[in-house]
């Protein structure tokens, strides 16, 4: 389910080329669409998300399923960008419940002997399901009929079994209270030490994140205008190419890569200068290198912020200091990607690009030489609302 609901995230990445002359909008209506989905993220992180802890993971997973059908239906009707903007908003209100109940319902499955395999699981499944919803979507542009209706109508249909499988999912709440909305102040671990790894973790994924909003709205028109790539399926294989990175190093990174700071910021910096360059030169294999290199930087910034979430988390507000976490990821998504496309309205969007890639790699800097108190040993700390 975890997998499904993430790949709708990028399902319409590669078809913003069609809608564009369609709606009759360029390159910064196209990051304020992907930033509305970012801030239907945010806003369901800030607001829904920590429900589960006292509602129960099962009817907040059920919730995000059907935000998700809702809408690809409006993707379906889509005439204009203000429905466009309307799907994309709903698309991140169930991406932002799903991530954080998703991910803690994992890590309660799995129990405290297997916390780190929870976490492989759930970062397996967000960044493999957002490559795939990219791959996807630009075969079936590609070599379907319909390229901004069939792949839609497809998904709609492969949410139905996803319905059912939160009817059969065990409940990991033991105790349920009457959930109360409110706007929720960002939780943080309750001991300094916890906090400080914890802010450095999440002071990387907004790094990481940035690169990926970068991805999910303006990479596929520098391929097609810049890099001359016509075929709206390799569009979408180099989009989804920089999350399918990020899961193999996930899975496949060593153990001491986790556990050092340097693995992560090393190589998403070094992606960084690569990937410039090839858009610099209109280089297609640098730029590809430097989608591997910045890849595999995101999987394990993101994963190793992940496991020191679940980790340090208060067992009975697990997913409240998860939607913190996904709350710093996908600000990373929503501010740098809007910067990007109103500078891109003023000077040339190679230099738009090129203060973007700055300021991603003065962040994750900042993140790796930030002050060190050491590997935090203990298996669960305290949250607090600070």
């Amino acid at each position: 389910m975890y997998a499904l609901v993430m790949l709708g995230g990028t399902l319409p990445v590669p078809l913003y080329v069609f809608w564009a002359p369609q709606m009759g909008f360029g390159p910064f209506t196209t990051t304020l669409v992907f930033a509305t989905y970012a801030l239907g993220t945010v806003l369901a992180l800030v607001v829904f998300a920590s429900l589960s802890d006292r509602a129960g993971r099962r009817p907040l997973l059920a919730s995000a399923v059907l935000a998700a059908a809702a809408s690809t239906a409006l993707f379906l009707v889509a005439r204009n960008v203000e429905t466009l903007l309307a799907a994309r908003f709903m698309c991140g209100l169930a991406t932002g419940v799903f991530t954080a109940t998703a991910t803690a319902a994992l890590g309660e499955l799995a129990g405290g002997r297997h916390a780190r395999r929870a976490s492989v699981v759930s970062t397996a499944a967000n960044m493999g399901g957002l490559g795939l919803g990219a791959i996807v979507a630009g075969v079936f542009a590609q070599f379907g009929g319909n390229p901004t209706h069939l792949v839609f109508w497809v998904y709609l249909a492969a949410l139905l079994p996803a319905l059912v499988a939160v009817a059969v999912v065990p409940e990991t709440v033991a105790v349920r209270h009457r959930p109360v909305l409110s706007v929720r102040r960002p939780a943080l671990p309750g001991e300094r030490a916890g906090r400080e790894e914890f802010l450095r973790g999440a002071a990387a994924v907004f790094a990481a994140f940035a690169v990926s909003g970068l991805f999910s709205s303006l990479v596929p028109s520098f391929l097609r205008e810049q890099l001359h790539v016509a075929d709206v399926a390799a569009v979408g294989g180099v989009v989804g190419l920089l999350f399918i990175v990020a899961l193999i190093a996930q899975l496949a990174a060593p153990a001491r890569w986790l556990s050092r700071r340097w693995p992560a910021p090393a190589f998403l910096v070094e992606g960084m200068v690569v990937f410039e360059i090839g858009l610099w030169t209109r280089s297609l294999p640098l730029f590809i290198a430097g989608t591997l290199l910045a890849g595999t930087g995101i999987g394990l910034a993101f994963r190793r912020g992940v496991e020191a979430a679940q980790r340090l988390a208060d067992p009975e507000r697990r997913a409240d200091l998860l939607a913190t976490y996904f709350l710093a990821a996908y600000a990373g998504t929503i501010v740098p990607t809007l910067a990007l496309g109103l500078l891109g309205q003023v000077i040339n969007t190679d230099i738009a690009t090129l203060f973007l890639a700055v300021g991603v790699v003065a962040v994750t800097l900042a993140a790796a030489l930030g002050r060190r108190t050491g590997p935090i040993t203990h298996s669960v700390g305290r949250t607090g609302r600070h």
